[in-house]
């Protein structure tokens, strides 16, 4: 059986919101969580960039921002990628010590910028424990693509007619992988 939960689909689709279903569920069983979450940073109702945050400590550093002057642009954003490898390297090693089940949200070209980050994903996809993952959906060569290809992977895409049963069906398949 796979040990590794992709979840992609189009931008505001609910992909971190059927990620959150998942885990308010399981935590709720008691089990232990880790890993990384990149949410957005607004500013008077605009999206001004991402953090990177450890979901054991709650340690967050800033992702990118269209503030910084320097790292990888992607959009309007800069990708800060010491940032992106310091908080993967410490928070995905945390959850593979210390967690049941990781969760890295989101594998997308801003993060991959990162050799620590890409280091740290693989390590978790071959890692025995449960891994539930945002993937970003038009990717489909590099190391996203590489992702996806996996065999031990399932993904899912969260649409319209998907989104309200796919986090009973992961959660379903994740504590098989748990037992």
């Amino acid at each position: 059986m796979s040990g590794n939960f992709l979840i992609t689909g189009s931008p505001g689709s609910g992909k971190t919101t059927v990620v959150e279903n998942v885990l308010s569920s399981l935590r709720e069983k008691g089990f232990e969580v880790g890993g990384v979450y990149c949410p957005e940073i607004r500013s008077g109702g605009v999206r001004r960039g991402f953090e990177i945050i450890d979901i054991m400590t709650g340690e967050s550093k800033i992702l990118a921002h269209v503030d910084q002057d320097q790292g990888p642009r992607v959009s309007k954003y800069r990708v800060n990628v010491p940032n992106v490898g310091a908080i993967s390297k410490s928070a995905i090693s945390r959850a593979l010590e210390e967690a049941d089940l990781l969760v890295i949200d989101e594998i997308a070209p801003m993060e991959t910028y990162s050799d620590e980050f890409r280091r740290q994903v693989r390590r978790a996809l071959d890692s025995e424990k449960p891994l539930i993952a945002v993937v970003h959906k038009r990717s489909k060569s590099g190391f996203i693509g590489e992702v996806k290809r996996r065999e031990d992977s399932k993904l899912f895409e969260v649409t319209e007619r998907t989104r309200n049963s796919l986090p009973g069906k992961v959660e379903e398949l994740v504590l098989e992988g748990l037992r």
